[in-house]
């Protein structure tokens, strides 16, 4: 996505992104990085009216043209459909506000952004990110730079604790996080260390795949995802696919939509997953076909 540029290709591209009669009063900073645009992120949003952290999110679209981000409005109660429609005013060419009416929680919220995002000619890449950046944008650009620099097709962040890495968790969500995760890998058949991270990166030739029908449950997702990997490639082919990528900073935010009795839920939720996709085939010449119900 970062290549060396030429002095004529840079100002070639430069007129392209804001127009030719804007380029000396718009680019002031020289620390904007002329990139192709490439890397589409869908951010879900519900409620996000007071946490939402419109600065940072402007501020690094403004120093990185090659992202395009799409926030998914999740039928919000409060005004955060005005806040991202202010956000998008003046950088509509990168930034999209995708509305949804009525609540349909975060899984179909990611879902409808990533097929929204996935029809647009000029990205190569899609993916999703928590609206609270506990993940942050500088982390979600290393994922990138696997993906691009490898035959990977989902690149998936990591919450893992290790040193050189700020990794904070409250210690009862991280022992439910540990049960989770261990019967995650059973059903899997994978040695995923963190499937729920809030931050991965999709080759948009797998998004159809992985995104194209309702999921089954609201929260974990993401276990499915690499659930249809696995049925439509096949479990060695799928694993060869996947890359879990530790992330250097994860910071848990407070007014987190999971609660404790949430994540309780979430072990039947499980049971359900192992349930609906226990035997499933699918033809490699479509897409998944099946319909499913969403909890």
């Amino acid at each position: 996505m970062k290549k060396p540029l030429s002095l004529n290709e840079i100002s070639a591209r430069v007129k392209r992104l804001i127009g030719a009669a804007k380029i000396e009063n718009t680019i002031t900073k020289s620390d904007v990085m002329i990139q192709e645009r490439c890397v589409g992120v869908v951010i879900p949003c519900y409620n996000e009216e007071a946490r939402l952290l419109s600065d940072e999110f402007l501020s690094y679209i403004d120093k990185n043209s090659g992202y395009h981000l799409c926030f998914v409005n999740d039928g919000s109660k409060d005004k955060t459909l005005e806040v991202l429609k202010n956000l998008q005013k003046g950088r509509e060419d990168f930034i999209t506000v995708y509305d949804c009416e009525k609540n349909g929680g975060k899984a179909e919220a990611v879902r409808l952004g990533m097929l929204h995002m996935a029809k647009k000619n000029d990205l190569d890449y899609v993916g999703f990110l928590d609206a609270d950046l506990s993940t942050d944008l500088a982390d979600f650009d290393d994922l990138v730079k696997t993906i691009e620099t490898s035959d990977f097709k989902i690149v998936s962040g990591s919450r893992i604790s290790r040193m050189g890495a700020h990794i904070t968790k409250e210690s009862a969500r991280k022992l439910i996080s540990l049960t989770i995760n261990f019967i995650i890998r059973k059903i899997l058949k994978m040695d995923f260390k963190d499937t729920q991270c809030g931050a991965k990166i999709f080759h948009k030739d797998v998004i159809e795949i992985a995104f194209d029908k309702k999921f089954v449950t609201q929260w974990i997702f993401d276990v499915e995802i690499f659930k249809r990997m696995s049925i439509y490639f096949g479990l060695k082919e799928a694993k060869a696919m996947l890359c879990e990528q530790p992330l250097k900073r994860w910071i848990h935010a407070d007014g987190s939509k999971l609660s404790m009795k949430d994540s309780f839920k979430i072990v039947m939720q499980l049971g359900q997953i192992a349930w609906v996709y226990r035997t499933k085939k699918l033809d490699r010449s479509k897409v998944i076909s099946t319909e499913m119900k969403v909890a």
